[in-house]
């Protein structure tokens, strides 16, 4: 028969996997930050996402010194949202310009993959700690 330190074990396990319904939301701010962090290094170290290099200026100089500040990284719910301003969308999309990608565009690269998930690192640990 088991015993009541059975049962508040049973019972501190239901509530733990409770919790996680929640952990996606609680996670996102966290996650937006990180993820903030990773797209600013990148523009500012003139790269993409994935960390390829831009294309140089004409005059050889690095371009878009200030992109990073044209990054605003939210989170909406379970949603992280990432938006570009300013004349630094027509670098991004090579619109007359050469292309320098400034934000994810399609596959999100492995960096910002890892931003993501060390987001959900405190918020896992808060559920789960003994």
């Amino acid at each position: 028969m088991a015993n009541r330190g059975d049962f508040a074990a049973l019972d501190k396990m239901i509530a733990t996997a409770r919790s996680m319904a929640t952990l996606a939301r609680d996670a996102a701010p966290l996650a937006a930050r990180h993820v903030a962090a990773s797209l600013r290094a990148t523009a500012a170290a003139g790269q993409a996402p994935d960390g390829t290099p831009w294309p140089m200026k004409k005059d050889g100089g690095k371009a878009l010194q200030n992109a990073a500040g044209a990054i605003a990284v939210t989170a909406l719910g379970t949603v992280i949202l990432i938006v570009l301003r300013g004349h630094h969308v027509y670098h991004h999309f090579g619109a007359g310009v050469p292309r320098r990608p400034i934000i994810p565009q399609g596959s999100m690269p492995k960096r910002l993959g890892d931003a993501v998930r060390l987001g959900f690192v405190q918020p896992w640990r808060e559920r789960v700690k003994q």
